[in-house]
C-alpha cells in the first residue's frame, strides 16, 4: 500500500473520491484564507476603542447585514441553477473584499471598523452558502458523514495562517494589504470551484416523495419548507450562534482587560486562535468521522450544549476575581467551544440536512445560515448591549445566566431534531406510492359468500392433509391454499408436520405462506420455531412469510441470536475467500448475499418491519443517494454491532478488509475448518446447491471425513447428486481405500449406483447451467440462481423441417437452442436464425398471447422448454431472474426501435 493510500484510509476517503475531495478541501481552503484575514482586520479595528461597547454595536450590524445578505441570496436561489449562483457569489465575495480594502485605507473610525466587522460577516456567509450548497449537492448522506469533516478541515490551515499574521500586525497601517491578500484568496477560490463544476453536474434537481405524513403547518410552509426538521434545526442554531457570539465578546474583553496593549492583545489572541485551529484541524482529519462511527450522531450532536453547560457551570465553582485566572477560564472556554463546534459540530448539522430532496436541502441551509445564525448573531449582541442597563446587569452571574438557559433549550431542541432526521430519512427511503401502514396479503374471508358455497368451514384431519398435498399441483395450488386459510388453525399441526420433514423446498415455501397469511399468534409460532432451524432454506422461508405477521417481543431474544448466528457465518465465509479459487470465491459471495437477506428478514422481526424493508430496497437501488440513507437509517436505528456487520456486507471494500471487520466485532475464529469441507460438511441445510456441487468438485475426502459424502448421493437436486457421484467414481478409480469406506457404510450403493444411472438425462444438469449461462437472457445471473432454473429445464427435440410453433398459437413458453438452428418466419417471409445459445418465444414467459411469427427447426434441433407456470414460480422466489428477463428485452425492443428509425 502506497503512503497516498495510506493517507487516504486513514481520512476515509475512498477509490474515486480523492480528486473531488482535494478540490473541495482546496477551495475551503482558499476562502478560509481570505475570510481570516478580513476577521483579523476587523477585530483589529474593534480592539483599538472601547471593545465592550463597540463590540455588540458590530454584532448587531453585522446581523442586520447577514439578513439581508441571506434574504437576497435565498431569492437567487430559487431563480437561478446552483452553478451559476455559486460562481457569482464568489465574484460578490471577490468585490467586496476589494470594497473593504478601500474602507480601510480610507476610514480609521469606529463606523469603518464596525462596517468591516459586518463586510466579513456577509463575506463569510455568503461563501459558507455557496460552499456548502454545493458540497450538500455533490456528496451523498454517507459521503457527507465520511468527508465533511475532512473538506471543511481546508479552512482550518488558512485561518492558522491568519492568526499567525495577527501575531505580526502591529499598527493600522498593515491592514490593508492583509485585505489585498484576501481578494487574491478569493479569486483562487473562485478558480478551484470552476474546477468542482467541470468535473460535477452540479445541480438541484427535485426528487418526487410521498407527503410527508407529519407536516409543517400549511400557513408556514413558505418560509420553512415541509420538513418539521428545518424548524427545529435551524432554532437550534439560533439559540446556539446567541451563546457563541456571549462567549466570544466574554474572551475579547477579558483579553482588554487583561492586556492593555495592542500589539500585546493581537499576540495573545493570535496565539489562541493558533492553537484553536491546528486542535480543530487534527480533530476534523482525523478524530471527526471516528467519534461519529464510535459515538452515533445523536451524542455526537449533543456533545457540543453538554460540554457548553458543563463548561458554564464550572465558572461556580473557580475564583475568578484574579484577572489571570480568568482570562485562563474564558481562553479555555472559547478554545473548547471553537474546537467542539469547527470539529465535531459543523460537520454533524450540516449532515442532518442531506435527507431533505436537493431543492428543500439547499433552502434549509440558506434559511439556517442565512437567517437563524443572524437572528442568533442579533439576539446575543442584543443581550450583550442591554443588560448592563437593567437591574442587576453588571453581575458577573448575568451572561451565564441567559447563555445557559439557551444551551438548555438547543440541548432539548437537538434531541427533537436527531428523532426527526431518523424519520426524514425513512421518508427519503419509503416508497412513493406505497399504501398507508404495514399491509399483508388479505386472508380468505370467512364471511364472504363467495367462500361460503365452495369452501366448507370444517374437514377432517385426511382431508387437510389431503389439501397440503395439492400445495404442490399447480391446478389446485390456489383453491388448496383458501381452503387452508379458511379453515384457520385447525390446519396447524397438518402444516406442522410438513414444516418439520418436508424435503421438497417448493412445498415448505408454500405451507409457511399460509401460515403467515393465518396471521394468529399459533401459526405465528410456527413460523418462528421453522425460522430457528439450522436448516437455511427452512429459515428464508419462515422469515418471507413472517414479514407480514405481528411482531411478538418474547420472541426478540431469539431472533437477535439468529442474527449473531448469522454474522458468525458470514465471517466463516469471508475467512474462506482469503483461500477460494475463483470458482468458489462466486459461490461464496452469493451465499454472503443469502446471509445478508436473512439478516435483514431478521431485523424486520426485531425492528419496525416498513422501515428495515424500505432500508432493505434502498441499499440494492441504483441511485447512489438512496443507497446512503438506507445505510444511514440503519445506522441510527439497530443495534451498533449489528449495522457494523451489514455494513461490512454491502460495502464494495476487498474481502480481506471485511474479514479484518468481522474479527474485532466478533473476535478472531480459531482453527476454521478447510471452506470446502465445512461446505461439503453442512451441505444444502447451510449452502446452495451450485455451492455444495463446487466444493464436492474441490473436496479432497480423508478417512475420517469421507462420511460426508453420503447425505449427497441422496441429494433431490440434480446438481448434486452429479457432482457426488463424479466424486465417488475418482474415488473408486484413485483411492479404492476411501471407496470401500463409503462401500461398507452404504448397504444400498450399488441400487444408488444403478438408479442415477437409469435418471440421468443425456445433458446433465452441470450442463444445463453452462447453456443458460451462455444465453443473452440469463448471462448476468448468478451459477446458483440458473441452478433454481434447471429443475424446469424440458429438453426437447425437432427433426429438420419440423414446427416448433406456428403463428397465432397460444404461447406460454420460451425455447433456449441446444443445437441446430431455428427460423422464425411470418408466411414465407423469414424474420431471424436463431442457433446454439440463442432464445426465442420469450415474451410467452411473460404474456401468454397468441404468438406473433412461427418457428420451425432448420436441421435437427435440441432445445430446452421453459413453460410460464413454471417459471413464474422460480421468478416468485428469484427476483434477479425477472430482473434480467425485463432488462434484456427492453435492450432488445430498443434495437427494434433504433432498426426502425428512419435515416
Amino acid at each position: 500500500m502506497t503512503i497516498t493510500e495510506r493517507g487516504k484510509q486513514l481520512l476515509g476517503v475512498r477509490t474515486g473520491e480523492g480528486r473531488t475531495v482535494w478540490l473541495f478541501f482546496l477551495h475551503n481552503c482558499l476562502l478560509g484564507v481570505g475570510a481570516v484575514l478580513v476577521y483579523v482586520a476587523a477585530n483589529v479595528l474593534l480592539l483599538e476603542n472601547n471593545p465592550e461597547r463597540n463590540l455588540p454595536l458590530a454584532y448587531g450590524a453585522a446581523a442586520l447585514a447577514m439578513l439581508a445578505a441571506g434574504q437576497l441570496y435565498g431569492r437567487f436561489e430559487h431563480h437561478w441553477p446552483l452553478q451559476k449562483l455559486a460562481v457569482r457569489v464568489l465574484l460578490a465575495a471577490v468585490v467586496l473584499a476589494g470594497v473593504l480594502g478601500v474602507l480601510v485605507a480610507t476610514g480609521h473610525s469606529v463606523a469603518s471598523a464596525v462596517a468591516v466587522m459586518a463586510g466579513y460577516r456577509v463575506i463569510y456567509l455568503l461563501t459558507s452558502l455557496e460552499f456548502w450548497g454545493v458540497a450538500a449537492v455533490v456528496f451523498d448522506v454517507r459521503q457527507s458523514k465520511r468527508l465533511f469533516g475532512v473538506i471543511s478541515a481546508g479552512d482550518m490551515p488558512a485561518k492558522t495562517l491568519g492568526a499567525v499574521l495577527a501575531i505580526a500586525i502591529h499598527g493600522h497601517a498593515d491592514l490593508p494589504w492583509l485585505l489585498g491578500t484576501a481578494f487574491g484568496a478569493y479569486l483562487g477560490a473562485l478558480l478551484a470551484l470552476r474546477a468542482t463544476l467541470r468535473a460535477h453536474a452540479v445541480a438541484a434537481a427535485p426528487a418526487p416523495r410521498r407527503a410527508r405524513a407529519q407536516a409543517v403547518a400549511p400557513g408556514l410552509r413558505r418560509w420553512l419548507g415541509e420538513s418539521r426538521l428545518v424548524p427545529t434545526l435551524c432554532l437550534s442554531l439560533l439559540g446556539l450562534a446567541a451563546v457563541t457570539t456571549g462567549i466570544e465578546y466574554l474572551f475579547f474583553v477579558n483579553v482588554k482587560h487583561r492586556f492593555h496593549d495592542e500589539a500585546a492583545i493581537m499576540r495573545y489572541v493570535g496565539t489562541v486562535l493558533v492553537c484553536t485551529y491546528l486542535l480543530a484541524l487534527v480533530f476534523k482529519l482525523l478524530l471527526s468521522q471516528r467519534a461519529l462511527d464510535a459515538l452515533g450522531v445523536r451524542r455526537v450532536l449533543l456533545a457540543l450544549p453538554v460540554a457548553l453547560l458543563g463548561g458554564l457551570v464550572l465558572y461556580a465553582g473557580l475564583d475568578l476575581t484574579n484577572e489571570s485566572t480568568a482570562l485562563r477560564y474564558f481562553c479555555g472556554l472559547y478554545l473548547g467551544l471553537e474546537v467542539l463546534r469547527r470539529a465535531v459540530f459543523d460537520p454533524v448539522f450540516l449532515l442532518l440536512f442531506q435527507p431533505l430532496s436537493p431543492p428543500e436541502r439547499l433552502q434549509a441551509h440558506t434559511l439556517a445560515k442565512g437567517l437563524y445564525e443572524p437572528l442568533g448573531l442579533a439576539l446575543g449582541g442584543g443581550l450583550l448591549f442591554v443588560l448592563p442597563a437593567l437591574p442587576g446587569g453588571h453581575h458577573p452571574w448575568a451572561p451565564f445566566a441567559w447563555m445557559g438557559l439557551l444551551m438548555l433549550g438547543v440541548l432539548l431542541l437537538l434531541g427533537r431534531t436527531y428523532r426527526q432526521y431518523v424519520a426524514e430519512l425513512g421518508h427519503a427511503l419509503s416508497q412513493r406510492f406505497a399504501p398507508g401502514e404495514d399491509e399483508a396479503p388479505a386472508a380468505a374471508d370467512p364471511a364472504d359468500p363467495g367462500h361460503a358455497l365452495a369452501l366448507p368451514a370444517t374437514a377432517s384431519p385426511d382431508e387437510i392433509r389431503h389439501l397440503v398435498l395439492e400445495l404442490g399441483r399447480k391446478a389446485g395450488r390456489a383453491a388448496a391454499a383458501q381452503h387452508l386459510l379458511r379453515l384457520g388453525d385447525a390446519v396447524l399441526p397438518a402444516l406442522a408436520d410438513v414444516l418439520s420433514a418436508e424435503p421438497d423446498p417448493a412445498r415448505v415455501r408454500r405451507v409457511a405462506q399460509v401460515c403467515g397469511r393465518l396471521r394468529t399468534a399459533a401459526s405465528r409460532q410456527l413460523l418462528v420455531a421453522l425460522a430457528g432451524q439450522p436448516h437455511l432454506f427452512r429459515r428464508e422461508a419462515a422469515l418471507r412469510a413472517l414479514r407480514h405477521a405481528d411482531a411478538g417481543p418474547q420472541d426478540g431474544p431469539l431472533f437477535q441470536a439468529l442474527v449473531g448466528e448469522e454474522l458468525r457465518l458470514a465471517q466463516l465465509l469471508l475467512h474462506g475467500q482469503a483461500t477460494a479459487g475463483p470458482a468458489l470465491a462466486g459461490c461464496l459471495d452469493y451465499e454472503l448475499a443469502r446471509a445478508r437477506q436473512r439478516v435483514f428478514g431478521l431485523l424486520g422481526q426485531l425492528h419496525a418491519p416498513r422501515l428495515i424493508a424500505d432500508a432493505q430496497r434502498g441499499v440494492a437501488h441504483a441511485a447512489r443517494e438512496r443507497q446512503a440513507n438506507a445505510l444511514e437509517i440503519l445506522d441510527n436505528s439497530i443495534a451498533r454491532p449489528t449495522y457494523l456487520g451489514l455494513q461490512a456486507l454491502l460495502a464494495p471494500d476487498p474481502p480481506a478488509e471485511k474479514e479484518r471487520t468481522f474479527d474485532r466485532l466478533l473476535g478472531p475464529l480459531l482453527a476454521p475448518a478447510p471452506i470446502v469441507e465445512t461446505i461439503v460438511t453442512r451441505g444444502e441445510t447451510a449452502f446452495a446447491d451450485w455451492t455444495v456441487r463446487v466444493a464436492l468438485e474441490q473436496w479432497q475426502p480423508t478417512a475420517g471425513s469421507v462420511a460426508a459424502l453420503a447425505p449427497h448421493l441422496r441429494s433431490p437436486s440434480p446438481l448434486v447428486r452429479e457432482s457426488a457421484f463424479a466424486l465417488l467414481a475418482r474415488l473408486a478409480a484413485q483411492q479404492p481405500a476411501l471407496y470401500r469406506l463409503v462401500d461398507a457404510a452404504h448397504q444400498t450403493l450399488d441400487q444408488l449406483l444403478m438408479s442415477h444411472a437409469a435418471t440421468t438425462s443425456s445433458i446433465s444438469a452441470a450442463e444445463r447451467v453452462r447453456v443458460l449461462q451462455h444465453t443473452a437472457l440469463f448471462a448476468e445471473t448468478a451459477e446458483n440462481v440458473l441452478s433454481s432454473i434447471v429443475p424446469i429445464m424440458h429438453e426437447v427435440s425437432f427433426a429438420a423441417g419440423e414446427q416448433i410453433f406456428a403463428k397465432g398459437e397460444l404461447g406460454a413458453s420460451l425455447f433456449i437452442i441446444h443445437e441446430g438452428q431455428v427460423g422464425i418466419f411470418n408466411g414465407p417471409q423469414r424474420l431471424a436464425t436463431f442457433g446454439n445459445g440463442d432464445f426465442f418465444g420469450e415474451l410467452a414467459l411473460l404474456d401468454a398471447e397468441p404468438r406473433s411469427a412461427s418457428a420451425v427447426a432448420q436441421d435437427a434441433v435440441t432445445a430446452f422448454r421453459l413453460d410460464q407456470e413454471d417459471f413464474y414460480d422460480v421468478m416468485e422466489e428469484r427476483g434477479e431472474v425477472l430482473r434480467n428477463i425485463v432488462r434484456v428485452l427492453c435492450q432488445r425492443l430498443r434495437r427494434q426501435n433504433e432498426a426502425l428509425r428512419p435515416d
